[in-house]
């Protein structure tokens, strides 16, 4: 998911987290997220992350990440230990996406949540010419499960989390008409909707 070799997302999500919150990153990869953030807007960043190669790359940089399975829960932080939980590309790799996200919003008071819409008309177009959704089969990565909008917004309402805002964007550019065909990626903030009467 990069244009260009760079992520579209990263910018908007810095551009979400206020100076000195407190972030966890989850599935952080090599800690690009996490290394801008805190340069950027001075955090205080934790970051989880399957790959040991990626761990590894992450404490190289001097970030403060550990090696987890986030499908299994969230156990090791306290109800509240976050101001902004992450999960930047990686709702689609996970086996239990309604837990992870509430989890997130266990651990954090918002949710920030990026992902590759499948209701994007290129995406469609590569179904229709029989090309499939998802990982390259090559490519070794994991599989990867097919996300709209409407059905991230259904997962929202299943887990009663409130949408604070989402930003929609084609590549690199504002999505204003037609999101569920426009947008290609997608970012949503998240809180629990009882907190927010």
């Amino acid at each position: 998911m990069t244009l260009n070799g760079k992520r579209p997302d990263l910018d908007a999500i810095i551009a979400l987290i206020p100076p000195k919150a407190r972030v966890l990153d989850l599935g952080c990869g090599d800690g690009e997220l996490l290394a801008r953030l805190i340069h950027e807007r001075h955090v205080l960043a934790r970051g989880v992350e399957l790959s040991e190669a990626n761990v590894r790359a992450c404490i190289a940089r001097g970030l403060s990440v550990r090696q987890g399975n986030i499908d299994e829960g969230l156990a090791d932080y306290p109800d509240g230990a976050f101001d902004y939980v992450i999960l930047s590309q990686t709702l689609a790799y996970l086996d239990h996406p309604a837990s992870v996200v509430n989890e997130m919003l266990r651990v954090g008071r918002r949710a920030v949540i990026s992902f590759e819409n499948a209701g994007y008309w290129r995406v469609r177009w590569r179904v229709l010419r029989g090309q499939g959704v998802g990982s390259d089969l090559c490519s070794g990565e994991g599989r990867a499960r097919a996300i709209t909008l409407p059905q991230f917004e259904a997962l929202a309402a299943c887990v009663q989390a409130k949408i604070e805002s989402a930003r929609l964007f084609a590549d690199d550019k504002p999505v204003r008409a037609f999101p569920t065909w426009q947008a290609r990626i997608a970012i949503y903030v998240l809180s629990r909707a009882q907190a927010m009467v």
